[in-house]
């Protein structure tokens, strides 16, 4: 069972509001819930065999069955008179099934066939979120534990819980028809099961997690209904904050599950920590800022994050900004690339810090091995961009920074950083570059638009030329880039190498230039490449 967060100004969650997140391709309200009964709560899994107890308010999910074949379910489900049940099926094969609910005051969701109950589930807690923690007031931290549990889960193909050292379910991953019945009780009873905590304690599982920060992996136990496990503890110093636990799924675990599994435990750890402390969520953000300002936040923003500012350290900027998405999707997706990153650069370094930089999400490596670390951030991006690829189904670009000596040194390389991010806009099938990669690029870009900052200096001839004669320009220019030659001019063109004689004379009578001049050479090169350049830019 799945308790859904109602917002903290006291706005209730409708069952209309998740209906319109779904889409009406995926989910159709067949029958309305009655006035009293229309705010979703909680959501509830139910296998169409169990007996679970069910409670006003929740948002049913019934599976294993479709159509008819829902009835028996639906009968014992009415008494806890939930505010609707979703059940697979078309309207034609649910029309006795609203007969059956239509006195109760209960709705019913006709659910598209082909849409995974995990899909159903995870749309629902984007707009209700969890809010049932056992002596807590919701804050964001339970949000962010969600966030944690559903991207590790994304990541490593599995299903996801986090646990505090109570064994008190924090969080979890959206579940699907596949979890085992440890998982399915667990978060049913909000902790683990009496009978299944004894059988790992007796396996010296929790003896391990509280004594090191690696993953431990729990063979599957088929005569207890166990599937296979991989489990981390939570570590905020020597304190253990909680666990991680991971199920197999349907699918094989990725094969960086172990690195994933650290990356998470430590995300999760920075996350309960603030909570602890009471630091807002916008610390993150400003954290990022601080670190790249040049003053001296740098050194007490770096202390307080257990930094040492003297140390090496690079920027890495990452940039969604090519989505055709309105404005509410691409921050969505941006904070969804945000999570990922942060879990990936936790697992390369505890002290990475994650955050959004204007449009960027800006990732700071602490503490890096100047020669050693280089091949090692690259392999990071790479597999932030990868995941980002496959999981998040979008496509972006990472530019990665040269290592500075020291931390507040770091200031330094954000303009080239962002250089390097322009230079890609332009090659969006390279997804990460380094500055090295680019840097005559970069460097280039940078004079040019040093020089279209200063107007005054601009041959006449030549802005005559451009501005009359564009065609013969571009033959000039293309002359000038393959050295004179015209052969390879003309093929460039796509016209005859007379044709390019021809322009070029042209151009030279228009513009007053003798090429066998390198100065007038150098100036026509520079000026009609700037010329193009802010054509590009308009």
């Amino acid at each position: 069972m799945k308790a859904l967060e109602i917002d903290d100004d006291g706005v209730v969650t409708l069952l209309s509001d998740v209906l319109e997140d779904l889409g009406v391709g995926n989910a159709r309200l067949l029958l309305a819930p009655a006035e009293d009964n229309r705010t979703v709560r909680e959501t509830v899994i139910v296998d169409a065999e169990d007996d679970d107890e069910i409670r006003p308010g929740a948002l049913v999910m019934l599976i294993g069955v479709r159509g008819r074949a829902a009835l028996p379910a639906l009968r014992r489900i009415m008494a806890g008179r939930p505010t609707a049940v979703a059940v697979k099926g078309s309207e034609p094969e649910l029309e006795s099934a609203a007969e059956l609910l239509q006195p109760t005051g209960i709705g019913l969701v006709a659910v598209a066939p082909g849409l995974r109950w995990d899909k159903f589930e995870s749309i629902a807690l984007d707009r209700v979120r969890e809010n049932d923690v056992p002596g807590e007031t919701p804050t964001s931290v339970h949000r962010d534990l969600f966030a944690i549990a559903q991207t590790t889960a994304t990541l490593t193909n599995g299903h996801v819980v986090i646990e505090d050292p109570g064994n008190r379910v924090l969080a979890y991953s959206p579940a699907s028809n596949d979890v085992d019945e440890l998982r399915r009780l667990s978060i049913l009873a909000r902790r683990g099961p009496e009978k299944y905590q004894k059988l790992l304690k007796e396996s010296g599982v929790y003896k391990h997690l509280q004594a090191t920060e690696a993953p431990v992996h729990v063979e599957a136990n088929l005569d207890a209904g166990l599937r296979e496990r991989v489990a981390i503890g939570i570590h905020a110093g020597s304190r253990v904050m909680g666990y991680i636990w991971l199920q197999e799924g349907a699918e094989p675990l990725a094969a960086n599950t172990d690195r994933i599994m650290v990356g998470a435990a430590r995300h999760a750890a920075i996350e309960l920590v603030r909570h602890r402390n009471e630091q807002s969520q916008s610390m993150r953000e400003d954290r990022v800022s601080s670190l790249l300002s040049g003053t001296a936040q740098v050194h007490s923003q770096a202390q307080s994050a257990g930094i040492d500012p003297s140390k090496p350290a690079a920027l890495v900027l990452i940039s969604a900004g090519g989505l055709s998405q309105s404005a509410a999707g691409l921050q969505l997706r941006r904070g969804e690339l945000s999570k990922v990153a942060s879990i990936h650069a936790a697992a390369y370094r505890p002290g990475a810090v994650v955050g959004a930089l204007g449009m960027e999400t800006a990732i700071i490596l602490p503490d890096v091995d100047p020669l050693k670390s280089v091949p090692a951030i690259n392999r990071l991006v790479n597999t932030i961009v990868r995941d980002a690829t496959t999981h998040l189904h979008f496509q972006v670009q990472a530019a990665v920074g040269p290592i500075v000596p020291r931390l507040d040194a770091l200031h330094a390389t954000l303009d080239h950083v962002r250089s390097v991010l322009k230079v890609m806009e332009a090659t969006p099938d390279v997804r990460v570059a380094s500055y090295s990669d680019v840097e005559t690029t970069v460097l280039t870009r940078e004079l040019l638009e040093l020089l279209e900052s200063r107007t005054t200096l601009r041959h006449a001839g030549i802005t005559r030329l451009c501005g009359r004669y564009p065609e013969f320009a571009l033959t000039l220019l293309t002359y000038l880039e393959f050295f004179g030659d015209v052969n390879r001019c003309a093929e460039e063109l796509a016209v005859h190498r007379n044709t390019v004689h021809y322009r070029l004379r042209r151009a030279c009578e228009v513009a007053g230039l003798d090429l066998q001049s390198a100065d007038e050479r150098l100036l026509a090169h520079l000026q009609i490449r700037l010329w193009t350049y802010a054509g590009t830019k308009g």
